[in-house]
This record gives structure tokens, C-alpha cells and sequence, in this order.
């Protein structure tokens, strides 16, 4: 669980210096006071997830071993969510109130319809310590009344995730939510132009380096003729390209992955024959060499003789082994200045 937590918290998406906001969002608050107060919100994000991290057993949520669980049992898939809760308590409640002389008031009735967050009473609670306060709650479980919320240290703050909530719901971007996105107020309340392509893995970087890179390789794909598509995993977003469209309609091997893997980026090479990179990589920058200078155990299918993908290529008198039969077996984090070189290696050991 606590490493889910900070998962969450380092896919709160990073903050640039300034961002834009639609006029629409801005009709009754100035920009300055609007950036303000999402800042304020961008921050409470962070410490939310980071006490999770921290703490999870006050906020309620289950507490799993992972290592005790493979990917998809029940006890995995409640772990990697869990740190959605408080935030999806919070969306829920934010769409189910609106503001009433300057109140915001939540439907009882419209509430409990919508949510399905467990130990409300709980992070109800928890809410406390981050500035938000409730009328019309009983020892903070619910009861018949509409609930009555208030944020009394920034007037502008309720008003704001108001607007974040509403066009998340308009515009089916619940995880940009749980990830305070700041593009969600860059068009109007029903648009959002953004979020697609090779964004959904920049968007998740920490640093700008990494961004351009990706934005650099994804032109470069594309121009040489490349089709690409989402591929999600647990871990994190990533964008696939494929030589041929039939190929990526019907999901099959990619040519190349970029992989935010828990906000930290790598890149895959589907490199079938190693040993045909082997005369050109002499000629490489370290940085390429040392992409081949590590090797893994495999898979079972190793294990059991019966591997049809894995790999073996020696250098400087090492062997080393690669397995291929979940994804393409060369990945690392990649450096921008590298391309080329990377293109070349996948052109020259694609084929077995």
C-alpha cells in the first residue's frame, strides 16, 4: 500500500511555472487568485497521498503485503487504488453539491447515489486536517441531512475544485482528477484537447529532459512512418508504435515503447537478434553499449526449455540472456542525443 501511495503522489502531475485557464473558468475569480488557489489545491494532493504513503491505516484503506499477491488478485488491484479513495470521496461529493448563497451544500440523496468509496467516516475525518469541515454529519458518518462543506482558509478553493470536478465529470477525466491536472481548465467545461497521443507519458514526467525526449522520438517515429497506440500498464501509461497498422489493430508486437513506468521513463526495442547489432554497436557511444551489457534470468518458459523468444549474444567474452516473450527485451531510460542510434538498433536486430 505504501508504495501505491507514492505512486499516486508522483503522478500528481507537475506544475509548470504558469498554465492556462479558459476565460469561462475565470468569470467570477482573477487569474492570479484562480492559480493561487489550484496551487493550494496541487499542494493538499501531495500531502494527501504522501501521508497515505506514510500512515495508510488512518485512512482506512486495506493493508495488503504485496509481495504476498500477484498482479491480478483482488488484494493487488485494491492496493494499486486505494490511494484513490480520499480523492474519489471528494469528487463524489463535489458533483453531487452545488453552492447556495455562497454554501456549498451536497444532496444527500444525490451523493449516496454515486458513491461507492468505502469508510467515508473515516476520511471524513481525515479531511480535517486539511482545512475541510463538515455540517450535517453525525460523529462523520451520514444521516439523512444534506451535508454542508467548507474550506475556511481560502474562500477561492472550494469554488475551484468545484470547476475541476464538474469538467472531469463532463469530460469523462476522473483520472486527471486524481491527479490534480492543470490542462483540465485550458479549454471550456466540455472540451478537452489534450490527454491524447503521446501526452498520456509527458504528462506523467517529472522533468524536462525526459519530455523532450519523448516528443523528440515520437516525431521521429512518426515521420518515418510509424503507427502508434495507448498501452496501459499498472505501472503507468505508455505509447507503442507499430510498422504496420493490421498489426497494431490487432494488438500485436511493437517496434518500440515508451513506458512511464511510475513516472520514471523508460523505452523498449524490440531487438529479436542482438547478435546482428553486435558490428555496429563497437561503434556506439557508451550509453548504447551499455544498454546490451546486462542480461536477466527469464522467464519459466526458460525455465522449462520451451522459450521461443528469449535471446543469447555475447560480448567481451560474457554471455548474456534476454528474454522476449512478454515485451520487447531491450529496455533502459533513454537520452535524447541517442536516437539515432536507437532507430538503427531496432532496424538491424529486428529480425531473428
Amino acid at each position: 500500500m505504501e508504495e501505491w501511495a507514492k505512486v499516486r503522489q508522483d503522478e500528481v502531475v507537475r506544475l509548470p511555472e504558469s498554465f492556462k485557464v479558459h476565460e469561462s473558468f475565470l468569470e467570477d475569480i482573477s487569474k492570479m487568485d484562480f492559480e493561487t488557489s489550484f496551487r493550494e489545491i496541487w499542494n493538499m494532493y501531495i500531502s494527501i497521498y504522501g501521508d497515505i504513503a506514510k500512515a495508510p491505516q488512518i485512512f482506512g484503506v486495506p493493508l495488503y503485503e504485496i509481495d504476498n499477491y500477484n498482479n491480478f488478485t483482488v488484494q493487488a488491484r485494491e492496493s494499486r487504488n486505494a490511494p484513490y479513495r480520499p480523492f474519489n470521496l471528494l469528487y463524489n461529493l463535489l458533483i453531487s453539491g452545488s453552492f447556495n448563497n455562497g454554501e456549498f451544500i451536497i444532496d444527500i440523496n444525490d451523493f449516496k447515489a454515486v458513491n461507492k468509496v468505502k469508510n467515508t467516516n473515516v476520511l471524513f475525518e481525515r479531511f480535517n486536517d486539511y482545512g475541510f469541515f463538515f455540517e450535517g454529519l453525525k460523529n462523520y458518518k451520514l444521516s439523512n441531512q444534506n451535508i454542508s462543506m467548507f474550506y475556511p482558509d481560502n474562500k477561492n478553493v472550494m469554488p475551484v475544485l468545484k470547476l475541476m470536478a464538474d469538467k472531469a465529470r463532463i469530460t469523462n477525466r476522473l483520472n486527471d482528477f486524481f491527479s490534480c491536472h492543470y490542462k483540465l481548465f485550458q479549454d471550456d467545461m466540455n472540451t478537452a484537447n489534450y490527454g491524447v497521443g503521446i501526452d498520456i507519458v509527458a504528462d506523467k514526467m517529472h522533468t524536462k529532459k525526459e519530455q523532450e525526449f519523448i516528443y523528440e522520438m515520437d516525431a521521429i517515429l512518426r515521420e518515418i512512418g510509424y503507427y502508434a497506440q495507448p498501452k496501459i500498464w499498472n505501472e503507468g501509461p505508455g505509447y507503442a508504435y507499430y510498422d504496420k497498422e493490421s498489426v497494431m489493430r490487432n494488438n500485436g508486437p511493437y517496434h518500440y515503447l515508451m513506458l512511464s513506468w511510475k513516472t520514471k521513463l523508460i523505452l523498449y526495442l524490440r531487438i529479436r537478434n542482438a547478435s546482428a547489432c553486435l558490428e555496429y554497436l563497437k561503434h556506439c557511444p557508451d550509453t548504447v553499449k551499455q544498454i546490451f551489457l546486462r542480461g536477466d534470468n527469464g522467464c519459466k518458459n526458460k525455465l522449462n526449455g520451451t522459450c521461443k523468444f528469449g535471446q543469447e549474444y555475447t560480448i567481451d567474452g560474457n554471455t548474456y540472456w534476454r528474454c522476449g516473450c512478454c515485451n520487447a527485451p531491450f529496455y533502459f531510460t533513454p537520452i535524447k542525443d541517442d536516437i539515432p542510434h536507437y532507430i538503427k538498433l531496432v532496424e538491424l536486430g529486428l529480425k531473428k
